[in-house]
């Protein structure tokens, strides 16, 4: 049976700009597009976007570079499918905290999402090296990310927030989305080095684990 936030994310992922899934896995061109997405997906993390050659990536995927626009229209179109398989990756274990009671929902949800923006390599690589992805961020149509944030705002309020917040307003949840969804992303932009400092150093999985509890206690008791 398919998760809500699995849904939810096909549902948001089906519109035009934001890359395009495999093909179904029987199918012909899905071994292909697998190495494809995978040696794309290093390709963009090592050398960024501007610097990404389609050639050089059709080489490690053992095929011809025409071959790479029977799949894909076009470079963005393929790093955006790159990152939409990185991020699906993510879907089975959100899916699991749906089922999870809902007080503990919400601090689950923040060690994953934390964990993924630490550890997912292409996913890593946009929000730590911004420059390297600029030219990407501005061919990207700013209304389709602002639906698609919007939409998963709506989820986090609903499913997450909510359950635990009974005396605030929709505007107050709204805001503590916000604020959950914009310390993801400022957690993407956390070097290597910031967690190896002479004297503070900490494994990534207690850091994600306790900023998760400071997170979720906060937000229980506002």
């Amino acid at each position: 049976m398919s998760s809500e936030i699995a849904e939810l994310f096909d549902k948001i992922t089906a519109e035009p700009g934001l890359g395009k899934p495999l093909d179904h896995e029987g199918s012909a061109n899905y071994a292909v597009q697998k190495t494809l997405i995978k040696v794309a997906t290093d390709h963009f993390v090592r050398f960024g976007y501007r610097r990404a050659n389609i050639a050089e990536i059709a080489l490690g995927a053992g095929i011809g570079k025409g071959t790479i626009y029977l799949h894909f229209e076009n470079k963005r179109e393929l790093f955006l499918s790159c990152l939409l398989a990185e991020e699906r990756e993510l879907l089975p274990q959100l899916g699991i905290i749906e089922n999870f009671p809902e007080e503990e929902r919400l601090r689950a949800f923040l060690e994953v999402t934390f964990n993924f923006a630490l550890t997912a390599p292409l996913t890593r690589a946009l929000l730590s090296r911004r420059q390297d992805f600029a030219a990407l961020i501005e061919e990207i149509d700013a209304t389709i990310l602002k639906n698609q944030d919007e939409k998963f705002t709506e989820y986090v309020i609903n499913k997450l927030i909510s359950p635990v917040t009974h005396n605030l307003d929709t505007d107050d949840k709204k805001t503590i989305a916000n604020v959950v969804n914009l310390a993801t992303l400022a957690i993407g932009y956390l070097p290597e080095m910031a967690f190896d400092l002479p004297g503070q150093e900490i494994p990534v999985d207690d850091f994600v684990k306790i900023l998760a509890r400071i997170i979720d206690q906060g937000i229980k008791n506002t």
